[in-house]
């Protein structure tokens, strides 16, 4: 994760640090929370792994601990920091938020700094297990590689009325992180990151949609060169396949319904990007379960597609040994794109031990074509794609 902050954070930074230090008041005006969560699984295949679970207990995947700190510089302005600590690879662990909010009336609210990236109905709670009722959220629908984080300016209006509550909100920044696609690490940035989100909640429901968008591009050297020699070549469309930059787009939809007896939870989504490792992704996710307290039963369903763009087929094949070579070469960088189509099948309780303190037990049938990877990663071509993932996940908040 990177530490040091661009020009807009910064300034979020020193600002919040200079008033913090000029109106320095009362203890009470800082408050201290934060949020854990030990998650232990295991994967019944020995042919595979699912998200780094495989067939031996394991509790390095999505144990984490959070700290946050916000304090009240005066009546309309505020900062706040959040540290957390991921004992998985994928995510490093670091600052996750570092804002100053100005709120200059009951309805309109401005937050600049880093903040959490609001692509999905549950992204800023979702390393809170605490606040949802499954174990962990789908792959399915919350893909790990999306960047969790931006920097920039987020503006919120809520419409209060009678009869709903409505809430509009929107952003601008930027992101720059390491993250994993198609399971590879690369460098990426994001510039003219936006969005727009509405929430309306109206009696028991809540409805979320929002659309986000930015222009990303990727570090990938050896794909950079491999494309500037098509194109010099005069391959141009086999070139324009290879692109390591282009426009990102995520449209989201969510709906829930929730009483004191059950609820009805489902939510579905669209990721479209212009990079040859990014794969065009639909997904969606829907779950019900019953509240006998203190525990509640669920079950959940969330399946997800995904492809990629077809190569081009300018290269000629058949003229000469340089040429076929070449073309092979081309398309094994389609050939070895993953293709995580998959769906699950989930079945979960949760216990609320205590306030602040729930131990869920959460069993996932995980499918996927024989053609696809599904999430998951293997090495003998024999494994059917389908396995059983279990977790047990102690979550609290404090």
């Amino acid at each position: 994760m990177t530490f040091f902050p661009k020009p807009i954070f910064a300034i979020c930074l020193l600002l919040g640090s200079y008033t913090c230090f000029a109106s320095a008041q009362a203890e009470d005006n800082l408050q201290f929370s934060g949020f854990a969560r030990v998650v232990m699984g295991y994967l019944d295949d020995s042919n595979a792994e699912y998200l780094g679970y495989d067939n031996s207990i394991s509790l390095d995947q999505e144990t984490l601990i959070g700290l946050q700190a916000d304090y009240q510089l005066s009546d309309s302005f505020s900062i706040t920091g959040q540290l957390i600590g991921h004992s998985g690879e994928q995510r490093d662990s670091g600052i996750e938020w570092l804002y100053l909010t100005y709120t200059p009336t009951n309805s309109l609210r401005l937050k600049l700094g880093r903040q959490r990236t609001p692509f999905l109905n549950y992204s800023d709670v979702i390393d809170v297990g605490y606040s949802y009722p499954w174990a962990t959220l789908p792959q399915q629908t919350y893909p790990r590689h999306f960047f969790s984080t931006f920097d920039g300016l987020t503006a919120s209006y809520e419409i209060p009325n009678k009869l709903f509550v409505l809430n509009i909100e929107g952003y601008w920044g930027y992101f720059e992180d390491k993250v994993v696609v198609a399971e590879r690490e690369m460098n990426a940035n994001t510039t003219a990151f936006h969005g727009v989100i509405s929430n309306i909640i109206y009696k028991n429901w809540t409805l979320r949609a929002s659309y986000h968008q930015g222009n990303t591009s990727v570090e990938l050297d050896e794909l950079t060169q491999f494309s500037d020699l098509l194109n010099q070549i005069g391959f141009r469309e086999s070139a324009e396949s290879l692109a390591t930059q282009g426009l990102t787009e995520v449209v989201q939809f969510s709906v829930n319904y929730e009483n004191l007896d059950y609820f009805v939870r489902a939510e579905v989504n669209r990721i479209q990007a212009d990079i040859v490792f990014v794969p065009n992704t639909d997904g969606y996710f829907i779950s019900t379960g019953y509240n006998f307290h203190p525990f509640t039963s669920y079950i959940s369903y969330a399946k997800n597609t995904t492809e990629y763009d077809q190569p081009a087929n300018d290269i000629p094949v058949g003229l000469s040994p340089q040429l076929d070579g070449l073309a092979f070469s081309y398309l094994d960088i389609f050939n070895q794109l993953p293709i995580d189509s998959s769906e699950a099948f989930t079945i979960g309780t949760r216990w609320d031990i205590q306030p602040s303190l729930a131990l869920k037990a959460e069993a996932n049938l995980i499918k996927g074509s024989s053609t696809d990877t599904a999430f998951f990663a293997f090495n003998n071509p024999d494994f059917d794609r389908e396995a059983v993932l279990y977790l047990l996940a102690l979550e609290w908040v404090f």
